[in-house]
């Protein structure tokens, strides 16, 4: 009789820890129903190993109570690698639009200081001009104009290399992030298989706090997540390459790549090597910032060099056939285009390439890169149009400092030892408009402006550099937004157009991948977030279970003192 009392004390007690422990996950679920990331925790109860007795001549199995069987997170492993996929494409989005933005503020057509203003406040000083050859005030005005526009030129090449060193310095700091938050995971993976395999419960809050920097770091970063076995976790990145294996962890860092405007690539320590992932990351806020450095930035500002340069090159051959009303002739209006060379890092040879504008009025504005295939042999190949431009041989006293024209308009002198494979870039066109100015000759004298056909000082010629406004310099051009030949005008405009249909589809695509995360975080707060009524009615519930096993406690305690007295 006295073991059957205390076995149902023994239920009642364990009934009793169990309902008081199921409060403590309730109240726990409550006070973090605001907190980001944060999983439902549900306790699981099943009946205790029951014993078996003798009872009326045949044996039974009578129960011994409850016990915890765990606490559970609710969470979906499936939806939240849905929503890492999803996170790296809102990251990159995101950044493109941003800067897309910036791009559309400072090429503002609204503003009244645009290039398009001050290229159509420049032709109507020539046009002036035309009207007026001798007159020295629409000279001096013409003058005045020009280097504003030069001066508008400049500020936007330079506007656009700010916003490429702005990325590129952001690269930099997004690496810093990234290498923070695949420290933490690493640790936290650490501390997870070090608490669970000891209880029989999931370190739930741990967990939580590490799907939290997982979905941090996809958003930043390409990833892939692999469980492992031992309640640890492994990221790569889309093509494999490993970011954190359980707990450890390779730290990303930057390098200057002096083959790329001197930006920053990224690496990956691997052990003993450095491996350059700056073109294997796929996705990400990173992914982004490398796009709009590397690409969409760059092309803008190719695109307005190319302008500039055409302008120059298109501007002085008109102006160097005409006459200043002093006589003077053959003279350039605009500074002579001067020739960048680059020489690849990698080349392994002494090769030293130097060039020249041997052309000035029929120059290409192209970008051309060389290609060693002997010591005296490069290939010539057009980068702009991709089409080979010949093969060149040289004699060995070339390799000295004389020079020999090459296609195009160029002069190239080689010295040192070229080895096959070794590649020189070159091009007259690069920084054209952050280097834009006008000749020194024209504003020291603006009587030697080429306005008349003859020494006569007719503005012949003048009508002649006005009516460039009008030409189609551009020829076959192809943007995103149209195609075709282009006047000056025209071009910049198809600039402008481009900026604004790619900022456009940003933020499309934005708004669109904003409503794809908005419904997949719907339906995980649906599956993990806590619901304050549900949390409400399960304390009620346990605390009427706590109730009765204290009532039955108390009534064994009862029992107890009758056997007692008797």
């Amino acid at each position: 009789m006295t073991t059957n009392i205390f076995s149902a004390l023994s239920s009642a007690k364990l009934g009793l820890l169990a309902q008081q422990l199921a409060i403590e996950v309730t109240g726990q679920n409550i006070a973090n129903v605001e907190t980001e990331g944060y999983s439902r925790q549900d306790v699981t109860f099943e009946a205790n190993t029951p014993r078996h007795a003798i009872k009326y001549g045949s044996m039974h199995q009578i129960g011994t109570g409850v016990r915890v069987a765990g606490i559970e997170r609710a969470h979906d492993q499936f939806l939240f690698e849905q929503i890492m996929d999803e996170g790296d494409l809102s990251g990159s989005t995101e950044v493109k639009k941003d800067i897309f933005e910036q791009l559309e503020v400072l090429f503002n057509e609204g503003s009244g200081r645009s290039l398009n203003d001050a290229l159509s406040s420049f032709f109507a000083s020539v046009h002036d001009l035309a009207a007026n050859a001798r007159g020295l005030s629409e000279r001096a005005d013409l003058v005045s104009k020009a280097e504003h526009l030069a001066s508008t030129f400049n500020q936007t090449g330079k506007q656009l290399f700010s916003i490429q060193r702005n990325i590129d310095a952001t690269v930099e700091t997004e690496v810093v992030e990234i290498n923070s938050l695949t420290t933490q995971i690493g640790k936290l993976n650490e501390s997870i298989h070090a608490n669970e395999p000891a209880s029989q419960y999931k370190a739930n809050d741990l967990r939580d706090n590490r799907d939290r920097l997982v979905k941090e770091l996809s958003k930043k970063i390409d990833i892939q997540l692999i469980e492992e076995s031992d309640s640890q976790i492994s990221l790569t990145l889309k093509d494999g390459t490993a970011l954190v294996l359980k707990d450890q962890v390779f730290d990303l860092n930057t390098s200057i790549n002096a083959d790329n405007e001197s930006f920053n690539d990224v690496y990956i320590d691997i052990g003993s090597t450095t491996k350059n992932i700056t073109s294997t990351i796929k996705g990400g806020e990173l992914r982004g910032y490398l796009d709009m450095r590397d690409t969409e930035v760059e092309s803008i500002l190719d695109k307005m060099n190319i302008l500039s340069a055409s302008f120059i090159q298109e501007f002085n051959g008109i102006h160097r056939a005409g006459f200043g009303i002093d006589g003077s002739s053959g003279l350039d209006f605009f500074s002579a285009l001067d020739v960048t060379v680059d020489h690849d890092v990698d080349n392994t040879g002494t090769a030293v390439v130097s060039m020249v504008n041997a052309s000035p009025t029929t120059v290409s504005v192209d970008e051309f890169e060389m290609t060693f295939t002997s010591n005296n042999e490069f290939t010539l190949n057009n980068l702009t149009t991709n089409a080979s431009s010949g093969a060149y041989t040289f004699t060995e006293s070339l390799t000295t400092g004389s020079t020999f024209n090459i296609k195009d308009g160029f002069a190239v002198a080689i010295s040192g030892t070229a080895t096959s494979g070794d590649k020189v870039t070159f091009s007259v066109s690069e920084d054209a408009a952050s280097l834009m100015s006008v000749s020194s000759t024209i504003t020291a004298d603006g009587q030697k402006i080429a306005a008349g056909t003859t020494t006569n000082g007719d503005g012949g010629n003048a009508l002649l550099m006005a009516n460039l406004q009008n030409e189609l310099v551009f020829n076959s051009v192809t943007w995103s937004s149209e195609s075709g030949s282009f006047t000056f005008d025209e071009y910049y405009n198809a600039v402008v157009s481009t900026i604004g249909i790619e900022s456009f589809s940003a933020q499309a695509i934005l708004r669109q991948q904003e409503g794809v995360m908005l419904q997949l975080n719907s339906r995980r707060e649906s599956i993990s977030g806590v619901s304050i009524d549900e949390e409400m009615i399960k304390m009620i519930k346990f605390q009427q279970a706590y109730n009765a096993s204290a009532r039955m406690i108390s009534m064994v305690d009862e029992m107890l003192d009758t056997l007692n007295r008797m």
